[in-house]
């Protein structure tokens, strides 16, 4: 066995190793078998709009030039009625709670996020200041 072989072989073998860990949260990389919700300037659009009790996940897609947010919401107020002050929702109001969230996804990029969900009604928003006001929700409803 040559140098070039003994010194390459292991290489190799790390860079296989390595992209099959890879998360998919990567720009470019691909999501999984969750609800594919795409972000752009400036809406949020879901691939389904309800699911039932349980565990929900949502594929995350940034195809926007500008960082959004992915944050989802309790309530039983309207999508387009959260309470907003300086340009963000409130999600410390009364009637508002906050599920789970992730912030900062960049253009381009893929995120994933898992969460477990009781009956009832939530808002999916971006709360990146201004870009709720600016049309970033979506209605969603677990039965």
């Amino acid at each position: 066995m040559s140098l070039r072989t003994l010194v390459l072989a292991p290489l190799a073998a790390l860079a296989l190793i390595g992209s099959a860990c890879s998360s998919g949260n990567d720009a470019g990389g691909e999501t999984g078998d969750g609800i594919a919700a795409t972000l752009s300037d400036f809406a949020i659009d879901l691939a389904e709009t309800s699911a039932p009790t349980g565990s929900v996940s949502f594929d995350i897609r940034n195809d926007g030039p500008s960082i959004h947010e992915f944050e989802v919401l309790r309530t039983d107020l309207a999508a387009d009625e959260l309470p907003v002050d300086s340009g963000v929702v409130q999600t410390s109001a009364e009637g508002v709670e906050i599920v789970d969230e992730i912030e900062e996804i960049a253009p381009g990029t893929n995120a994933e996020l898992s969460i477990d969900v009781d009956a009832g009604s939530y808002v999916i928003i971006c709360n990146v200041v201004g870009h709720y006001e600016s049309g970033m929700f979506a209605p969603f409803t677990v039965e």
